[in-house]
């Protein structure tokens, strides 16, 4: 029998946030038709939080899948802040984009050894975005590899001229490799609001029709439904677990049966995963990252075990079909101050297409990105094995004292 669905507990939800939280604190859910996201207002994330308040939070995005805190004081509420917060969520992960592994940049494809060698802010590329409106827009301060600057606010060989960026590729963050990453969240800083194209919105719809970013090969109605992203600079999510439970019970348990094998590289074993997973704490099922190529030129096509490459990608473009159906989607628009966190195994996103070589702040869109892995922890700091961390975080990371306090 195909288990009840979702999104009966959001009255309940909100009951425990007026209890835990207080009187001032509004609730917001569904954000989406599948009954995806919440919004919740009147919480200062600056003010560290009590494991009962942290325990209702997890909760919360077990059942809802995306959870924004909105409308954090970010005169207040630094990346310090930010990043001591995520630590509650899990071991927050360096970006690759943020060190070297053995003098190369950790992004790209090789040898996964070497020493890893921080790059100070000042010489990552994204320091660049301070530049480009001098006075009107820069990065809040910070050093820590762990802060990802998503922004258009790029550097002087991308400022000369105006373009449109297309959007990037359906995926999750850094399933490929083994542990993969539990939580994502986004701080919001600057947002477009500039509402001046032809349509009305921030930019016209990309008219591009060629394949990339993704392999050739797909189905056109595949294509067309990978393609139609927000046009305001919002992140684009589609709701794995509504889709999964949307699908018959015997599939559903065919599908609880199907090992992927992912790689980092394409010469290597790699390892089978689950392609659904269980949330520890709702029990929901939901399909985890269930795309043949996410990231097309950078990590190799995903097998499915006991399937030929071919019949892989076939079997697995059906299923990112299913999740991409307008049903299941939810465009994210972020406000600045917001605080937007999302289950990794319960969804799947991509960027917008965004305007290039920007010169007015309404323009402007700058968000930071953490990712976290492993256990959340209602207390900081956390208590993670050291051997722990050397299996599973890739550069070693871990939150300094300074940050999320001290033992004891």
């Amino acid at each position: 029998m195909k288990e009840p669905f979702l999104n009966s507990s959001s009255e309940n939800l909100a009951n425990r946030f007026t209890a835990i939280f207080g009187e001032n604190v509004a609730f917001e859910s569904p954000l989406a038709a599948s009954g995806m996201g919440a919004r919740v207002s009147g919480i200062d994330l600056s003010v560290p939080l009590r494991p009962a308040q942290v325990e209702l939070l997890l909760d919360t995005l077990s059942h809802v899948r995306l959870l924004t805190i909105a409308g954090q004081d970010l005169d207040r509420f630094s990346l310090a802040s930010f990043e001591r917060f995520a630590n509650h969520w899990g071991a927050p992960v360096a970006h690759p984009s943020n060190f070297l592994r053995g003098g190369k940049p950790a992004q790209q494809d090789g040898a996964s050894d070497g020493a890893i060698e921080y790059v100070p802010y000042a010489d990552r590329r994204v320091a660049d975005a301070d530049t480009v409106l001098p006075g009107k827009v820069a990065c809040l301060a910070h050093e820590s590899p762990a802060v990802l600057v998503a922004t258009n606010l790029l550097g002087q060989d991308d400022r000369k001229e105006f373009r449109l960026k297309d959007g990037g590729t359906w995926h999750t963050d850094i399933e490929y490799e083994p542990l993969p990453i539990y939580v994502s969240m986004f701080l919001a800083h600057h947002v477009p609001v500039a509402r001046d194209a032809p349509n009305g919105q921030w930019i016209e719809p990309p008219t591009n029709s060629a394949p990339a970013p993704y392999f050739p090969g797909s189905a056109d109605e595949l294509m067309a439904l990978r393609k139609r992203l927000p046009l305001n600079g919002e992140t684009a999510f589609a709701d794995t677990a509504a889709a999964f439970a949307a699908l018959p019970a015997k599939e559903q348990s065919k599908l609880e049966a199907v090992r992927v094998r992912r790689r980092l590289n394409a010469e290597d074993e790699g390892w089978l995963a689950p392609l659904v997973r269980v949330d520890p704490r709702s029990g929901i099922k939901s399909l985890h990252s269930p795309i043949w190529a996410s990231r097309p030129g950078v990590r190799p096509p995903i097998g499915v075990d006991g399937m030929s490459p071919e019949e892989s990608r076939v079997f697995l473009d059906g299923l990112e079909k299913h999740i991409l159906r307008p049903e299941f989607r939810y465009d994210h628009m972020h406000a600045p101050g917001d605080v937007t966190i999302w289950n990794n195994y319960m969804s799947v996103h991509t960027s917008p297409p965004i305007k290039i070589g920007v010169k007015r702040p309404e323009d402007a869109r700058l968000l930071y990105r953490l990712s976290c892995k492993g256990a959340p922890s209602p207390v900081l700091p956390r208590d993670d094995d050291p051997a722990w961390i050397a299996e599973h975080i890739a550069s070693g990371y871990r939150s300094p004292e300074a940050i999320v306090g001290s033992a004891g």
